[in-house]
């Protein structure tokens, strides 16, 4: 019979292999500061703008913006735009939104992912009411962390 590495030790040997590169890998992911400074206080909370009449600096990059129509019909499918950002937010491989959500009230309503350096920050959501909600528009930043804006909406 020839020498061979039997089962059981190359087993053993294969998932101590393994998890040295998975620990290796982990504590190098912990250690990556990546390619632009962030700014920790972004992602402790949900950023609005201050005053959605008057943004400035990251507030127009990044607040969603909700654009509807004049006017909605109660129990009928209606349009629900939403740009990031007064000034569309870039999508490079450093700098990219995530992905884009809206809610009617606490209702999760419609989600899309994004691919940076592929996709451009825009979606439209088809939405039927029945009754007063309020839509809330959420995006989730790389760099800047997750940002929210909010509509009233009446159908009539």
């Amino acid at each position: 019979m020839s020498e061979g590495v039997g089962r059981r030790d190359f087993m053993r040997t294969a998932a101590l292999a393994t998890g040295g590169l998975i620990l290796g890998g982990a504590e190098a992911a912990r250690a990556f500061t990546g390619n632009a400074a962030v700014d920790e206080k972004l992602f402790q909370d949900i950023n609005r703008a201050k005053d959605p009449a008057h943004k400035v600096g990251l507030e127009k990059l990044h607040a969603p913006v909700i654009e509807l129509p004049a006017r909605i019909k109660a129990g009928e499918p209606f349009a629900v735009n939403v740009a990031i950002g007064e000034t569309l937010h870039p999508m490079g491989v450093a700098h990219y939104i995530d992905w884009v959500e809206i809610l009617a009230g606490n209702e999760p309503a419609g989600r899309l992912d994004f691919r940076e350096a592929f996709s451009q920050p825009k979606a439209t959501f088809f939405i039927t009411l029945d009754k007063p909600v309020t839509l809330v528009a959420r995006i989730y930043c790389n760099l800047h962390g997750l940002w929210q804006s909010e509509q009233e909406v009446k159908p009539a």
